[in-house]
């Protein structure tokens, strides 16, 4: 069964690039260049995943003082049209097309219920594979099973050979046993599944096997798999593990990711909210990690991080 994904975008140049990258048979393209032919579509279809522009939406059936009208604030208006979506589409992972200038809007609009954004000048190198990565961890996500309602803690541990493949099964069995607890709904938890696909990645490419972020735009990513491949078959970086630590409680969850590499400077580290990391390919985790997760900690050698994500309580999710 192929995944049907809606784009929103209103230059039909981009709208034409956006539907030529996502081509194939295995997915059903529906691209709308307005506010208002989205949500006709969303009215009488069912969705995968959204894919939209942060535009300053005019939509007719917003209310008087909506944030959308013409006299807005474009930014306020952005983040109100993914509240708009989500509100509409409350299971449906939303990836957002950014421009230069939107990058303050885009964090923001990720805490909002975004699960991950790309700006549109990379999208022919990097929108394939964000889109997959999310649809991964969406289906994870929609795979919860019956739970134990008097299960009070849970601790989870796991040990990983450098092997990205093994990580939405990591992501699913955490999901599992988090679904015991019923910390997160099904966005905050896709949410989740982002930032700890991120760190985990993170932690066995460039913590154990030492690839650099920047060779992924050398030579269309093509320096950056055959380090990869390179890396993974001799010592000691195939010696190296990471190691998954789940521990949560009816309030909170604690996700620790350490790895076997070198380490590195943590003051050291770009700002993600700084416009010029976000529109680079490597910037996107860090944003997407620190958007997502209450709290970040990083080890003093730099090879572990420590996320928590605290349920939010009634009067916080109003």
């Amino acid at each position: 069964m192929s995944d049907r994904v809606l784009i929103i975008e209103s230059e039909e140049s981009a709208r034409n690039e956006l539907v030529q990258l996502l081509h194939d048979d295995s997915r059903e393209v529906v691209a709308v260049q307005s506010c208002d032919e989205s949500l006709q579509e969303l009215a009488v279809a069912s969705f995968d995943l959204i894919i939209t522009e942060l535009p300053k939406c005019k939509t007719q059936n917003s209310d008087s003082g909506d944030a959308s009208s013409p006299s807005s604030d474009a930014g306020t208006a952005a983040i109100r049209w993914v509240e708009k979506l989500r509100e509409l589409a409350p299971r449906v992972p939303i990836i957002l097309i950014t421009r230069e200038g939107a990058e303050p809007v885009a964090g923001e609009a990720l805490m909002r219920g975004a699960a991950t954004y790309i700006p549109l000048h990379l999208a022919s190198e990097g929108l394939v594979d964000t889109v997959e990565q999310v649809l991964k961890v969406s289906r994870s996500a929609s795979q919860a099973t019956d739970i134990d309602q008097c299960v009070s803690r849970i601790k989870l541990e796991l040990v990983l050979p450098s092997h990205e493949q093994l990580v939405p099964a990591v992501i699913a069995r955490l999901e599992q046993e988090l679904a015991q607890l019923h910390l997160f709904d099904e966005m905050t938890w896709t949410q989740i599944a982002m930032a700890l696909d991120e760190a985990i990645l993170n932690a066995m490419i460039h913590g154990n096997l030492e690839v650099e972020s920047a060779l992924r735009e050398v030579d269309n990513g093509e320096a950056y798999q055959e380090k990869i491949r390179r890396n993974r078959e001799q010592p000691p970086y195939n010696e190296r593990r990471t190691y998954v630590t789940l521990t949560a409680t009816r309030s909170q969850a604690v996700f620790v990711i350490r790895d076997q590499g070198l380490g590195y400077d943590v003051s050291a580290l770009p700002d993600p909210t700084d416009p010029a990391n976000l529109e680079s390919i490597g910037g996107r985790g860090l944003l997407l990690i620190s958007a997502f997760m209450d709290e970040i900690h990083h080890n003093e050698v730099g090879n572990e991080l420590t996320m928590i994500k605290r349920k939010r309580s009634d009067s916080s999710a109003s």
